[in-house]
């Protein structure tokens, strides 16, 4: 009994371990927006690249704060010589040892050692935005492959419904022609409709597909996972109103992670810029040793002659740079060239910024305002066709009105389900610049079926 109460412990304890993402239906893993992108924050190669790169400035850092210790070395060896005297009347083969132990203590360096600490210490908290900046990247890029899906999943959807609309208007056209109130030729119109809607509507799911894939490649899925996504029940439509521009790239400049490290980029370059100054300065340095020696040529035992040969050194060295074959004068000059240039680079980040912020703020104004003028658009071209629908059943117009009345329709629906996710992916943008969590819908739907 206690082996299977074991066992039964080991089995819940692997079951709870497991990594489960959304949960699995027809051995096929099911994974939310937010599960996609706790994934590829955890997996992706770029930010998990930049985190070694964290490692690599740590190592880097201690080795930069130990360069201010004191070193110590020791020395022992052992050596055997044999010679002629001045006569060649034959020598004697003697052996002898040494031990040595020597420390070196930089006193002063013109204050590059604390300079370098520092860079070290800024260089780290620079590894750290470089992972932040990977995983803004990432989130954006899993969000707009994410919105991709959705909008050809709904565009899917739709072009269904509309094969289900066509298909009983094909089967009512057929009843009337052989009642004969309709002709041949009214008949033809609506098959070829009836064709040219589960064309689009194949189509639809093809492109579906495509951007499932592409949202799996990025999370880099193995090739044979089934990847299926848990669609949101609902998706909204930003209609608040934006605040000024003003507020928004205040709000930006103060949250993004390259604006940070472009200034830290500068305080480097100013660091550097100080280093080289300081090859114009003294330098002052102790140094200190212990070493003894024996040799069987003398006599004494072993232990005597190391304690009576013993000696010690201790020195303090100056050196003053005098010329340097304008070595300081290049190194000073490339310094201030490189502060001048990483200036420069941070003005270029912020505006960059700027501008990028500026034409989602511009784009999400425009896209609401398209989704606006869609939501009419569609509504007067349902209209249209339920009127002009109602008037070929009657016998007052003939299939072909009929079927560019539909088109018309089809076109508006597709223009609007385009319009309304292309606004929501730019309000998103936006919100996450703006340092809000990216949240796509509500709830979860049921999964689509396949084709029949």
């Amino acid at each position: 009994m206690k082996r299977y109460i074991n066992i039964l412990v080991t089995i819940v304890i692997c079951l709870i371990t497991l990594p489960v993402y959304g949960g699995e239906e027809g051995g096929k893993l099911r994974w939310t927006l937010e599960e996609c992108i706790d994934y590829a924050l955890e997996n992706n190669i770029t930010i998990q690249s930049s985190k070694i790169s964290i490692e690599t400035r740590e190592v880097n850092l201690l080795e930069t704060k130990s360069s201010r210790l004191p070193s110590l070395s020791a020395s022992a060896s052992v050596s055997g010589n044999s010679s002629r005297s001045f006569d060649n009347a034959g020598g004697e083969f003697s052996k002898g040892a040494q031990v040595g132990l020597n420390t070196d203590v930089p006193v002063y360096r013109g204050g590059i050692i604390n300079n370098n600490i520092k860079a070290g210490e800024i260089e780290l908290d620079k590894a750290r935005l470089d992972v932040e900046e990977a995983k803004n990247d990432i989130v954006l890029s899993i969000t707009q492959a994410w919105m991709n899906i959705l909008f050809a999943r709904e565009n899917y959807l739709y072009y269904r419904d509309v094969v289900e609309t066509s298909e009983a208007n094909l089967e009512r056209t057929r009843a009337l022609f052989e009642a004969g109130t309709v002709s041949r030729l009214d008949l033809a119109e609506l098959e070829a409709q009836y064709a040219s809607d589960r064309y689009s509507m194949v189509n639809a799911k093809n492109e579906l597909d495509i951007r499932i894939t592409e949202l799996k490649t990025m999370l880099d899925l193995p090739y044979d996972t089934d990847f299926n996504p848990i669609y949101p029940a609902s998706v909204e439509v930003p209609d608040d109103a934006l605040p000024a521009f003003e507020v928004i790239a205040q709000e930006v400049l103060a949250l993004r992670p390259e604006i940070e490290n472009s200034l830290l980029s500068q305080e480097v370059a100013r660091i550097d810029l100080a280093n080289a100054k300081a090859g114009y300065l003294p330098t002052l340095n102790f140094s200190a040793s212990a070493s003894s020696s024996y040799s069987d040529i003398y006599s004494g035992s072993f232990g005597s002659q190391m304690n009576d040969r013993l000696s010690q050194y201790f020195g303090l060295s100056l050196n003053i740079p005098i010329f340097s074959r304008n070595e300081n004068k290049a190194s000073l000059a490339r310094s201030e060239i490189n502060l001048r240039q990483t200036e420069l680079n941070a003005r270029q980040t912020r505006n960059d910024l700027l501008q990028t912020i500026e034409q989602v703020y511009v784009d999400v104004k425009a896209q609401q305002a398209r989704y606006e003028a869609a939501v009419e658009k569609a509504r007067s071209a349902g209209i249209s066709y339920e009127y002009q629908r109602e008037q070929f059943e009657l016998g007052m117009l003939n299939a072909i009105d009929l079927r560019q009345s539909k088109n018309a329709l089809l076109n508006a629906n597709a223009e609007l389900i385009q319009a309304r996710y292309s606004a929501l992916l730019y309000r998103k943008i936006l919100d996450f610049y703006r340092g809000q969590p990216i949240s796509v819908g509500s709830g979860h739907a049921e999964n689509i079926s396949d084709d029949r």
